[in-house]
This record gives structure tokens, sequence and C-alpha cells, in this order.
């Protein structure tokens, strides 16, 4: 069948997140497929899949049983909110569509798909510029074992970086130029903690921080950062402020990348409710920049 999508490599410039924080020597590019199971299929393996949230919405369950059914396996509320979904182009149908088709694609023919990636993946790095690198983030939406679907990815010199909410990922054999960096999430375990402190990489933790970056100019916020984190298990972390660039790979280590809290209302709320954002000590609450991090000394 022919599936109607936009290019599968796209220039980090086209997402916001990464395009504040670009820099003359990266020329960055993603892949974004339709996040959790909005295709059919579930390409993020510890969320809760929408479509059950959905149905357990219908059986007349609240959002506590919800909460409760989700962490007792070890997922993530992160899909019912995800942000991805609901900020910014992420909503309209022009977006969401081709993300859906690509998704598919991926699925349904995973060889034309990695053919026609691996083209448009070393059109890219062809247009690299004297002193540049390309760097690839290929699970924009997704979570995917990409270094086990797609192996032949990783022979297109780039430094490429994801998040990922699978902790079994971080200890398994991972290409040199793939950077992996743990998001804690309301599902963590024991276990997932365990795998973080064996394997040494960092971790991502969103903190219950002000963001509010659009509108007038007075009125744009962004909300104070910890310098350090204390997890559930009395380890402390270096924090570095994850929303200055999105290039994990960069980061040193090891670290926790802090990134605010974002999305619509409801997303704001979940994200609370289920455990997902982590709330501020006391004394950040009220402290905020009218600068973005990105742009900020």
């Amino acid at each position: 069948m022919a599936y109607h999508v936009a290019t599968i490599v796209q220039s980090g410039k086209s997402n916001a997140k990464i395009s504040h924080g670009e820099i003359d020597s990266v020329r960055s590019c993603t892949i974004s497929l339709a996040a959790s199971d909005d295709a059919g299929v579930n390409v993020c393996p510890r969320a809760m899949p929408k479509s059950q949230i959905v149905a357990m919405q219908k059986q007349g369950l609240t959002w506590e049983q919800i909460v409760d059914n989700a962490q007792s396996r070890g997922l993530s509320m992160c899909s019912a909110s995800c942000v991805t979904s609901e900020a910014g182009h992420g909503r309209m149908d022009f977006v969401k569509n081709p993300r859906a088709n690509l998704t598919r694609w991926y699925v349904e023919n995973r060889a034309e798909f990695k053919a026609h990636a691996l083209d448009e993946l070393w059109h890219e790095h062809s247009l690299l510029k004297a002193g540049q690198i390309l760097a690839c983030r290929p699970n924009l939406d997704s979570d995917v074992p990409w270094h086990r679907t797609f192996p032949e990815m990783f022979e297109v010199p780039a430094s490429y970086w994801d998040y990922t909410k699978d902790s079994k990922r971080l200890l398994q054999d991972m290409p040199d130029n793939y950077h992996v960096t743990y998001s804690v999430n309301d599902g963590t375990s024991p276990d997932d903690w365990q795998r973080v402190y064996d394997s040494g990489c960092n971790i991502a933790v969103v903190f219950d921080s002000e963001w509010q970056p659009g509108g007038k100019e007075e009125y744009r916020r962004f909300g104070m950062v910890p310098q350090w984190w204390t997890d559930p298990n009395g380890y402390r972390w270096r924090v570095v402020d994850g929303d200055k660039s999105d290039f994990r790979f960069l980061d040193p280590g090891p670290v926790c990348v802090a990134l605010r809290l974002k999305g619509g209302i409801f997303g704001r709320w979940m994200a609370r409710f289920s455990g997902f954002a982590v709330p501020l000590a006391r004394h950040l609450r009220t402290w905020y920049w009218d600068t973005h991090p990105a742009k900020a000394a």
C-alpha cells in the first residue's frame, strides 16, 4: 500500500524544543512516529496505551483507579497527556496524520521504511558544513529500540540520542554513537532504578516548574530547577538544565537532566496527579526567569 507521509528524517529546526538549543557545530534531525498507540500499535512500551485508558474510562473507572492500574503494571500515564499530542502543532491533523502513517509504514513494511530512512540520513550527512557533525534523535515521540530494529541507522556517521522509559535497554549492547538517557516517570520501579545505577547512565526528571514560553514578553515565565536532586533511594544527583538544549549526547555524566513541566491544563494536572512531575522544593516555587533557558547565560 502507499503511505502518505512527510519525509521520515526531518530537520531539528522543525521542533521547537530542539531548535531553541541548536548550535552552529551541530546539524540536527529527528524521526517522529506517532506516540503511544495512536497509529494502532504501541511504540511506547512502558506507557499505558491510550486505547486502554479510554476503555477504562468507558467502564466507569476513576482517574485514581486508572493510575493505580498503570503503576501496578510498571506503566506510565504519560500517554494520557502526551505533550507531543496536545501542544503546538502536535494537536493538528496535518501533523498527527503523517506521524500515524509513518508509524504504520515502519510496522508494515520495515524494509522499505529503512531504505528510505537511510537515503534521507545520508542526504542530511551530505549537507554538513565544515566543522559540523550530524545529530539525530530517532525517538522524538516514541520509544522504539532502534539499535535492534534498525541497526543500519547507526552506520551513518552521526551522534544519536534519545530518552527512554525502558530501563532494560540501559544494560543492552548499544552502538557507540547512541546516547540514551533514562526518563524517570510515574511507573519507575526499584528494578528500573537498579538498572540506572548499574549502567551509570544519566536520568531525566520532569519538575513541576513554570513554563510559559508564549504570548507577550512580559508574561513569559521559565521557572527555576534545582541544582541537586535526591532520588527516592537517597542517591544525590547533580542537575543540569535540560531546557537549555536537547542535545543529551553533550551532557556530562552521571547527571540528572531537569525538564520543566509542559503541556496544556489537563496534561499538567495529570502529570502532577500521577506523580510523573516531581514537586519543587518550597524555596524554588516562586522564582522564575523571563528569558528562555536556551538564551540565558
